[in-house]
């Protein structure tokens, strides 16, 4: 008897325990990439998933632990997107979900309030930079922008060679900016006249770039595209954008032109002559004149003639 009650009140016990474990349930994941070739990394929850290199597909499964029923869930999903060996798009969404459901996340849709984009820095030869200068025009009236500068070999050559006025660099990498712009700077006695700051590419405003009458560029299709509305809106008409290789999204340029190189390689060249702004006020017409008025006969004047007649009775 003792023996039975025992047993019973253990299974009491654990039906509590038995409950609970049978509430928790795992979530699916599901995360939509880019297609091979591009690779990506993917990082969720602050845990990185590992890309099998046999994977061929677009979506990635990922199962969570055992979660509690009824209760939501907030994951974040970071996502690297590397296109090719020089440019790194950061993609960061978060997915809200409950124990047992199976939730998709499309990181192939770009979002620009939110996506990050890094390209590594590769310098442009000297006579590629000479090439580029030619190409837009630099005399002693210009003012020089340089975003990714890098080492600011296109600002000091533009200033040295061209006599620019001043050139002015925007640099990511502050260790680029310590180790290779700042000490070249100094080398070629152009701190005077050339200045690089650190900044990002995706946070310049229109007033950041209102005083370039050149812009040089070396930066990659990603980050042009994404630049090119801001250069639009800045620059002043006559204003010379030229690019090194890449293009500037939907901006098509006026000139497009391809140089060997003193190291015998083939370069291709974009440049870009900013436009006259169009006017948004639409003309106002000319306003009509009114045709003048043909005098009215008055119905009830008598005529001359008849009243001398009259008269004369």
């Amino acid at each position: 008897m003792l023996r039975r009650l025992f047993v019973v009140a253990l299974m009491i016990g654990t039906l509590p325990m038995l409950a609970a474990a049978q509430g928790k349930k795992p979530a699916t994941i599901k995360v939509q990439v880019p297609d091979k070739p591009t690779r990506t990394e993917i990082t969720i929850e602050g845990k990185k998933i590992d890309e099998p290199a046999t994977v061929k597909d677009s979506v990635r499964v990922f199962t969570t632990t055992d979660l509690e029923a009824d209760k939501s869930y907030a994951y974040k999903i970071e996502v690297v997107i590397i296109p090719n060996n020089y440019t790194k798009i950061f993609r960061t969404r978060e997915v809200t979900f409950k124990a047992g459901e199976t939730v998709t996340v499309d990181m192939r849709v770009e979002d620009k309030k939110v996506d990050k984009i890094e390209v590594r820095w590769v310098p442009t030869p000297e006579d590629i930079v000479d090439k580029m200068c030619e190409m837009a025009k630099v005399t002693e009236k210009d003012v020089v922008h340089d975003y990714g500068a890098g080492d600011c070999v296109m600002l000091i050559r533009a200033v040295k060679q061209f006599k620019a006025k001043k050139g002015l660099g925007v640099e990511l990498f502050q260790n680029i900016i310590d180790e290779k712009a700042k000490p070249l700077i100094k080398a070629s006695g152009v701190e005077d006249k050339v200045e690089v700051r650190k900044g990002d590419i995706l946070a310049l405003t229109e007033k950041d770039c209102e005083e370039a009458t050149v812009v040089l560029l070396y930066i990659g299709d990603d980050l042009g595209a994404r630049l090119s509305p801001v250069l639009q809106k800045a620059l002043k008409p006559g204003a010379r954008v030229v690019s090194h290789r890449f293009t500037l999204g939907d901006w098509k340029p006026n000139k497009t032109i391809k140089v060997v190189g003193a190291d015998g390689d083939d370069y291709t060249l974009h440049m870009w002559i900013v436009p006259e702004k169009k006017s948004d006020e639409p003309k106002k017409d000319a306003p009509k004149k009114d045709a003048p008025k043909k005098e009215e006969k008055k119905k009830d004047e008598p005529k001359k003639e008849e009243s001398k007649k009259e008269e004369k009775k």
